[in-house]
């Protein structure tokens, strides 16, 4: 038996159904329905109308797969563009294959085909994991695994569906790419994710220069906003100043020396460390 290579994943999915056997019927593009675990949800018109018309040119070369509803009538596994481009050639029959699928090999069938045709949008191809996921109890390694993806890419990809509906949006028209559209997710609130995200459209922004943008975010909100026991430590720096009327410094330690420090004070003439010291050891006396 002599299989035609389809890529990693398909091939095992599909097994022999599209090997020399002679298995191929003609079935009434009518009595196809689409594979109602199709991921894409977009099928441009004039890619559709290229396919027709080279269908009309040369046919259909490579059969569809589909499988047998209790109905007599038959479901997509694999080859919706062909189909669809069938019937907008006016195709009155397409050859196709004939397969004992259940719902989740339909599912795995389609997000797969579509995989390796490449140009899947970031969305659909996250929803695509997620129903594999939440319908079939698959994990990230076993769509890894299946679609031929590192699991860290699997993630990332679920990840982009948590994004605003107008970067999802964005991604689902190409106008952002995965890459540009993962750093936004370390974006605090939803309202600066939408506003980088514009800006990305608009300016054309690469993936490394949004991550700068979003760091240097970070580094800016870092000065404006200071921990708490920073701003403690600056005030008390402040009353010490006033108290001894010049400048006070604290250093505090970290890790184990996080209880110890150095307070010191500044002067900028002999009088003035005169006149600090008569005000400490004033105070010393005092106690």
């Amino acid at each position: 038996m002599n299989k035609k290579k389809l890529g990693r994943g398909l091939g095992e999915l599909l097994g022999d159904a599209l090997d020399d056997t002679g298995r191929v019927m003609e079935i009434a593009v009518r009595d196809i329905s689409p594979n109602p675990w199709q991921p894409r949800r977009d099928f441009p018109k004039e890619s559709l109308t290229a396919l027709a018309e080279s269908i009309k040119e040369n046919g259909l070369i490579q059969p569809v797969v589909v499988r047998q509803k209790k109905n007599g009538t038959y479901e997509l596994a694999a080859g919706e563009r062909r189909w669809r481009a069938a019937k907008l050639a006016g195709l009155e029959t397409i050859p196709a294959v004939t397969q004992d699928y259940d719902d989740r090999s339909m599912a795995e069938m389609a997000l797969v085909e579509n995989l390796q045709r490449e140009d899947l949008n970031p969305v659909d191809e996250g929803l695509a994991y997620q129903k594999l996921m939440d319908d079939y109890g698959l994990t990230q390694e076993d769509i890894s695994r299946k679609v031929g993806k590192s699991r860290p890419y699997v993630a990332n990809m679920v990840r982009l569906l948590g994004l605003p509906e107008e970067v999802k949006d964005f991604l689902s028209k190409g106008q952002l790419t995965a890459g540009q559209a993962r750093p936004l997710l370390g974006l605090g609130s939803d309202a600066e994710k939408v506003q980088l995200a514009r800006r990305i459209v608009k300016e054309g922004l690469s993936a490394r220069r949004v991550e700068e943008i979003i760091r240097q975010g970070r580094e800016s909100k870092k000065k404006d906003n200071p921990p708490p026991a920073e701003t403690f430590m600056k005030a008390v720096e402040e009353k010490l100043g006033l108290s001894v009327g010049s400048k006070v410094r604290i250093r505090i330690g970290k890790g184990k020396n996080a209880h110890k420090g150095t307070i010191s004070i500044s002067f900028s003439n002999d009088e003035e460390f005169q006149r600090i010291a008569d005000i400490l050891n004033q105070n010393h006396k005092s106690r």
